[in-house]
């Protein structure tokens, strides 16, 4: 009776120090309920049932909704631009690398349940940032919209040899139209065309553009 006492106390130990912290544990359940419900529609409450967490751990490790709201945020961003990495590791045509931000929001679209863009969401909850706290969710918005019109630029300016940045920014609101479109019609279709309208521009120089 001992030794299986002493053995179910172990696993139970063993359980605990297998769990994620309770920092991973609230990042994980913010994500998954801001990602699939929104924002402001959950309370901390909630988050805080989900991960098993007390209250205070937020507050010491966070400080408040809005700033787990950015930490959210900042991973979202940290794990798409892996992901992109990933996905471009082997390539060497920037061509490729281009419309593979295409294929990256092909692919996780249905996976999303059809979300569009969890970025343009959460901007679209702070249309009018009124707090240090709010506006920075919407900087950590740009920071991503920032890296991936930067990474466009370079990326057409390598493949055409004159600067990029005019067809990097079609290129982006043929992604943001493309996200757009999915969330709506809840169907991938609208990224496949943005796709075959970036593979169009591919190639041609801008209206400005002179030798």
């Amino acid at each position: 009776m001992a030794a299986a006492t002493t053995q179910s106390s172990r696993k139970r130990g063993s359980r605990r120090r297998n769990r994620p912290s309770p920092r991973e544990r609230l990042l994980a359940s913010a994500t998954h309920l801001f990602s699939t419900e929104g924002i402001r529609v959950i309370g901390i409450d909630r988050i805080l049932r989900e991960a098993d967490v007390a209250k205070a751990s937020l507050y010491s490790l966070f400080g408040s909704k809005d700033a787990l709201v950015i930490a959210y945020l900042r991973k979202l961003d940290e794990d798409w631009r892996n992901e992109w990495y990933e996905r471009t590791e082997s390539m060497t045509d920037p061509q490729e690398k281009i419309l593979a931000f295409f294929d990256q929001c092909i692919d996780a679209q249905p996976e999303a349940d059809y979300r569009g863009s969890h970025f343009q969401n959460a901007a679209n909850e702070y249309p009018k940032p009124e707090t240090d706290t709010e506006r920075g969710i919407v900087d950590a918005v740009r920071d991503h919209r920032r890296w991936t019109l930067d990474t466009l630029t370079e990326l057409l300016t390598e493949l055409n040899g004159y600067p990029g940045l005019t067809q990097a920014k079609q290129m982006l609101i043929f992604v943001d139209g493309g996200l757009a479109g999915s969330r709506l019609e809840r169907s991938v279709a609208p990224l496949v065309t943005a796709k075959e309208l970036a593979t169009g521009l591919l190639g041609a120089p801008p209206a400005d553009y002179c030798i």
